[in-house]
C-alpha cells in the first residue's frame, strides 16, 4: 500500500472551514536562512512554530497546500484529555516517571488548546462544556466506570451519570450510562489550526503555502530543505507530516504508521424542535463502540457525525446506510434528516496507539500517529519538539522520544484493517441485538 499526499484530490470540502478565518501563508520565493524549517502546516507543525516564535527562533513553515489542509480542519473538533490507550496500558508501557508526565500532561492538554484559544483571540467557536461517552451496551459501563473514578482520585472534574440523567442529556432512551468529562470540549478544527498559524505569523514565523518539501538535505552541517519557488536552510528541520507523509521524505516514517481514511457529515440546520430535543448539555456524544460513533449539534445547528467508508480508497464514499441507521437507532425524531456537508481526510495509525517524537537525526524531528487523537495530542507534540529545540529538560514535555521503527503490518495493512473492521462491526452488531432484547423485557 502507497500514499502520496499530492494524489489526493479532496474533493469534498470540509465543512469547518467554510466556517474558518481566512488560512495565512505566502508562496516561497527565493533562497532563506532560519533556524528551523517546519515541514506540514497542520496542528504539530502550528504548534511547533508558534511555541518556537513565541521565544523569538526564526521559523519558516512549508505547507504543501494550504494551512489545515489535511485531517486537521477534517476531523470530528473533540478536544480530548485521553490517548487511544487509557492509563492502564500507558502505565505498562512505560517507565513509572514517563507513564506519569503522559497521563498528567495530555489529561492537561485541553488547558494548552483553550489556553491558546483565549491567548490568540482564536476564531474557532470553541466550547469548553465538556464531552460525553455513553455506554452503548452492558459491557461499556464497567470501563466507563473505572476511568471516571481514576480521574475523580485526581481531583478533576469527570462525573458519572446513570439512566435518567443520561437520557436528559443525550435526549434519548437509547443509553443507560454515561461519564462526562468537563475538562474537554470542541472546536471548529480549521478555525484553530489557522488560528495557531496566524499567530505563529504574529510573532514572526513565515507561512509558506504552495510548497510540497522534498526530502531534507544535510549540507555542511545544517538541513536544506527545496520546494517549489525556492530553499530553506535552516539548523533544526521538523517533519509534521503525520498521515499526509510520502515514502520519499525521510526513510522509514511513512512505514512507521497507517494512514487511513475517516469520513464525516453535517446535516442541514434542523429545526428548533428537533435542536432542542437531543444533545441538551451541548456536549458531544461519543459511545463505547468498537467503530466510529461520534455526533455533535453545532451552533448553527447542523449536526455533525463521523461513519465509515472504504479506509484506503481516495475515491470511496460514505456508507449512508450505515449513519442512517445508527443516528435514528439512537434518534428516531431524526428520520427525515438531511445530510447537506460531507468529507474525509486521513487519520494515522501508529503500530501501538501512542503518538510518536522521533529524533531521527542531529536537528531533525518528527511527531505524528495520533490515532484520532489529533488536536490536543499534537498540540502538545509541537510544544514538545520546540522545547526539544529550545534545549529544555526532558522533565518538560509529554511524550518520550522513541527510536523510529517500521510498522511490519504496512504492507499488509489493506487486508488486516478490513478484517480488523468487520471483526468490530460484527461485535457491535452482536450488542445491539443484545441492546433491543434488554430493552423489549
Amino acid at each position: 500500500m502507497t500514499y502520496d499526499h499530492s494524489a489526493d484530490p479532496d474533493p469534498m470540502p470540509a465543512y469547518y472551514a467554510g466556517l474558518a478565518p481566512p488560512a495565512p501563508g505566502e508562496p516561497l520565493a527565493g533562497n532563506h536562512t532560519a533556524d528551523v524549517v517546519v515541514i506540514g502546516g497542520g496542528f504539530t507543525g502550528c504548534s511547533t512554530a508558534l511555541h518556537l516564535a513565541e521565544q523569538g527562533v526564526r521559523v519558516i513553515l512549508l505547507e504543501a497546500k494550504e494551512v489545515g489542509s489535511g485531517a486537521s480542519s477534517r476531523n470530528f473538533g473533540q478536544v480530548v484529555p485521553y490517548l487511544k490507550p487509557g492509563h492502564a496500558s500507558i502505565r505498562k508501557d512505560f517507565a513509572p516517571e514517563v507513564a506519569e508526565r503522559m497521563i498528567t500532561r495530555v489529561g492537561h492538554g485541553p488547558d494548552l488548546v483553550f489556553g491558546l484559544i483565549d491567548r490568540h483571540a482564536i476564531q474557532c467557536q470553541p466550547r469548553r462544556n465538556g464531552l460525553l461517552f455513553a455506554a452503548h451496551a452492558a459491557s461499556g459501563v464497567p470501563g466507563l466506570e473505572a476511568r471516571t473514578r481514576f480521574w475523580q482520585d485526581r481531583g478533576e472534574n469527570v462525573r458519572m451519570y446513570g439512566a435518567a440523567e443520561t437520557e436528559e442529556l443525550v435526549g434519548s432512551r437509547y443509553y443507560r450510562a454515561c461519564s462526562v468529562d468537563y475538562r474537554g470540549g470542541t472546536i471548529n478544527p480549521a478555525g484553530y489550526v489557522r488560528g495557531l498559524a496566524h499567530a505563529a505569523a504574529k510573532h514572526g514565523a513565515t507561512i509558506c503555502v504552495g510548497a510540497p518539501a522534498e526530502p531534507p538535505e544535510r549540507v555542511d552541517g545544517k538541513w536544506r530543505v527545496r520546494a517549489p519557488g525556492g530553499q530553506v536552510t535552516a539548523d533544526h528541520v521538523v517533519l509534521a507530516t503525520n498521515a499526509y507523509t510520502t515514502e520519499k521524505l525521510w526513510p522509514g516514517l511513512r512505514e512507521s504508521i497507517i494512514p487511513v481514511r475517516g469520513y464525516a457529515l453535517a446535516s442541514a440546520p434542523l429545526s428548533d424542535n428537533l435542536r432542542g430535543s437531543l444533545l441538551r448539555g451541548g456536549q458531544p456524544l461519543t459511545d463505547t463502540r468498537r467503530t466510529h460513533s461520534g455526533m455533535r449539534l453545532n451552533e448553527d445547528g447542523r449536526l455533525h457525525s463521523s461513519t465509515l467508508g472504504p479506509p484506503f480508497d481516495i475515491e470511496g464514499t460514505h456508507d449512508m446506510a450505515r449513519l442512517h441507521r445508527r443516528v435514528t437507532t439512537v434518534f428516531p425524531q431524526l428520520d427525515g434528516v438531511q445530510w447537506e456537508h460531507r468529507w474525509c481526510g486521513w487519520i494515522a495509525l501508529s503500530q501501538d496507539h501512542y503518538p510518536h517524537l522521533h529524533a531521527l537525526a542531529p536537528g531533525a524531528w518528527a511527531g505524528l500517529g495520533y490515532t484520532g487523537r489529533g488536536i490536543a495530542a499534537a498540540t502538545l507534540m509541537g510544544q514538545d519538539i520546540a522545547s526539544h529545540i529550545l534545549g529544555r529538560p526532558a522533565e518538560e514535555t509529554t511524550f518520550p522520544v522513541r527510536g523510529l521503527k517500521r510498522w511490519w503490518m504496512v504492507p499488509f495493512a489493506r487486508s488486516v484493517v478490513a478484517a480488523g473492521i468487520a471483526y468490530h462491526r460484527f461485535r457491535d452488531k452482536l450488542d445491539e441485538r443484545q441492546n433491543a432484547r434488554v430493552r423489549a423485557a
